[in-house]
């Protein structure tokens, strides 16, 4: 674990630099003197701590990290302290995964990209790099309108990042209006060599979509009303990959399921590092399951969404 100075030092940066809180809020929230503050912003600054986001090993909260890889076996968490505005969660967690893509993608291999909020703040984290060999595939179809959280858009504005080399889009919509409308386009050479190419992605990030009325498949007009209450009422928390799952993690047996114009589930876990980036108490049953159905190799969440998803 951090040393308590280590942990002050990290929490004090991310409240100045993250929430936009001042030296006196800090000082007064960690009982220290401004001075104190003043102190450990510059040794922050100095040491390498702030640079484009707060370096997500210090930041985190190591006792909750270790905690979800023994119970869930990820193969790593990466906690952020929870903002104080809620405001702010999509950014702490999407800057902080965007960080670890930028810093583990290497020239040569493919990146499979989600949609949604997060993975959309996730970009401020990602740093520019010249033109490589990466190729970005969108895992999942459009929105019928355009958004900044469209998956269109996330992985234009990704490629355009990473310098990629290839961008693959899924040139349909996200959930079409019938089984035999999506058996017809899968007999399409097109859709076959595009969803092939999701599998043999190295690494995906991806978030997980809940069914609250904060839901962002409700909200941007990726499930109608109907839809939604049906899923409800078939017992699902949420969904991973465009699919929807019970509590356990497995997959429920609806016809939206069999409509998502995307590579086959079981394919898509098979992909070797899968990056869940998620938060909010909203949130906690749909990242639970992702977590019991081994769809995540790494989860990127923030404090007090994780302490719920372990004591839940």
């Amino acid at each position: 674990m951090a040393s308590e100075e280590s942990q002050l030092q990290s929490r004090v940066a991310w409240s100045y630099y993250n929430e936009g809180q001042t030296q006196a809020e800090i000082a007064q929230k960690y009982r220290v003197t401004r001075a104190k503050v003043n102190k450990i912003l510059q040794e922050c600054r100095a040491n390498g701590l702030v640079q484009i986001i707060i370096n997500s090993d210090e930041a985190s909260c190591a006792e909750v990290e270790g905690l979800l890889e023994k119970r869930f076996g990820l193969m790593k968490a990466i906690v952020v302290p929870t903002p104080a505005k809620e405001s702010h969660l999509h950014a702490a967690i999407g800057e902080t995964a965007g960080a670890y893509v930028s810093k583990h993608l290497r020239d040569g291999q493919g990146l499979g990209i989600g949609w949604g909020k997060t993975l959309r703040a996730s970009l401020e984290g990602v740093v520019q790099r010249p033109a490589g060999m990466v190729s970005i595939v969108s895992l999942f179809g459009g929105l019928p309108r355009s958004e900044t959280t469209n998956p269109y858009d996330v992985a234009a504005v990704f490629s355009r990042r990473l310098n990629v080399s290839k961008c693959y889009y899924i040139a349909a919509p996200m959930y079409v209006t019938s089984e035999q409308v999506r058996k017809i386009l899968m007999s399409q050479p097109m859709f076959e060599h595009i969803f092939e190419k999701a599998t043999e992605v190295d690494m995906a990030l991806i978030g997980a979509g809940d069914l609250t009325q904060l839901s962002t498949n409700v909200l941007l007009g990726a499930l109608t009303d109907k839809e939604w209450k049906s899923l409800l009422d078939a017992n699902s928390v949420g969904e991973v990959f465009g699919y929807f799952l019970d509590k356990s993690g497995q997959p429920i047996d609806h016809p939206i399921n069999r409509r998502f114009m995307g590579a086959d589930l079981s394919s898509l876990k098979q992909i070797p590092i899968k990056i869940v980036a998620s938060g909010g108490i909203q949130k906690v049953s749909i990242i639970k399951a992702v977590l019991e159905g081994g769809y995540a190799d790494i989860l990127v969440t923030d404090e007090v969404t994780a302490w719920a998803v372990y004591s839940s």
